[in-house]
């Protein structure tokens, strides 16, 4: 904020300057070699803020855009739970059921604690509205259909843009199921 505010006070003062000199180069300097001499002046000086102005912004896109980098990585990880959860319950077989529920469960709140940190507003409510689906004892819930819409939701959060024709809940199907998904449709 304060470096903000010194780069409008020096961009005032640069220009009251640059103002001055042109005035007084136009209407008190009579000699036209010195007026032109100000003038020359007057361009080297834009040239050398230019310059310095052009490196200034440039440096601001990269740290701007590296940040944009530390966030996205975090995200990753944050998002990388939910699919651990996910791909654990999957894994789950009656034997070591137990284990995968506990690891899934273990994931899935490292999901919520970085999801409150790392998640825009949307994400959450899109979260918020897949478990409450998901909970739902009168059955609303639908894995494909709900499961692909928050993954695109996620997919969204990480700078993809997915068609509505793409479920991603297929790529855990199998085969054979992906091909009675599309002909049962």
């Amino acid at each position: 904020m304060k470096d903000d505010i010194l780069q409008y006070v020096l961009i005032i003062i640069l220009f009251a300057i640059l103002t001055s000199l042109s005035v007084w180069s136009i209407f008190y300097i009579g000699d036209t070699e010195n007026q032109i001499a100000v003038f020359g002046i007057i361009a080297i000086i834009l040239a050398a803020f230019t310059s310095v102005l052009t490196i200034s912004i440039n440096h601001n896109k990269a740290k701007a855009k590296e940040f944009e980098l530390l966030v996205l990585k975090e995200k990753q990880k944050v998002y990388e739970h939910f699919y651990n959860a996910m791909f654990e319950l999957l894994e789950g077989t009656k034997a070591k059921k137990a284990v995968h529920e506990k690891k899934a469960y273990t994931e899935m709140m490292l999901f919520k604690k970085g999801l409150m940190n790392w998640g825009s507003e949307k994400l959450i409510k899109a979260f918020i509205e897949y478990d409450n689906k998901l909970l739902d004892e009168k059955g609303n819930f639908n894995m494909l259909t709900d499961g692909s819409n928050f993954l695109k939701e996620i997919r969204k959060e990480m700078g993809f843009s997915d068609s509505r024709k793409l479920n991603l809940m297929s790529i855990i199907l199998t085969a054979e199921a992906r091909k009675e998904m599309l002909n049962g449709k």
